[in-house]
């Protein structure tokens, strides 16, 4: 009985500490990342109180990076694929995520080559909203020249 009433414990406090009120994706992805340390090191190695209690905080800590990472994920695809279709003049591509309210823009302002590799001249803005544990919002602008290796892959000069 005390094993259970401690895991009630646990999540009531993991409940509490993501502000369930306000769920967002971030939140939910801390909760399943705690829960995922905790029982990594609580079951399967065995570990005392302490430990487990790590593991659970870096469960969350990874949980919560698994979807700010998501939406950096998004702004590279929508990036890459701009570069590869950008039509050789000024073009401008937006992406948003409704479920975080992450945004992005890409802006590309010529294309020329150089001794026959594609090169774009590029400006690139990315908006992310970080959620538990790092709160605030984290915004990017980069200008820069891209140009396309003769693999398709992109090389940022």
């Amino acid at each position: 009985m005390d094993n259970v009433v401690k895991k009630i414990l646990l999540i009531i406090s993991l409940i509490l500490l993501t502000n369930c009120s306000t769920t967002t994706k971030s939140h939910m992805s801390s909760v399943i990342g705690a829960t995922a340390g905790y029982g990594t090191c609580h079951h399967m190695l065995n570990t005392g109180v302490g430990l487990t209690a790590a593991c659970t905080v870096v469960g969350a800590w990874l949980g919560a990076s698994a979807f700010f990472n998501d939406d950096m994920n998004i702004h590279k695809a929508v990036f890459v694929d701009t570069l590869n279709t950008n039509p050789g003049k000024r073009s401008h591509t937006t992406w948003g995520s409704q479920t975080t309210g992450n945004w992005g823009s890409i802006t590309v302002n010529r294309t020329y080559l150089v001794k026959g590799v594609k090169c774009s001249e590029y400006e690139s803005v990315v908006s992310i909203d970080r959620q538990w544990p790092l709160y605030g919002i984290m915004r990017e602008n980069e200008f820069g020249v891209a140009c396309q290796m003769p693999d398709g892959r992109w090389y940022i000069q």
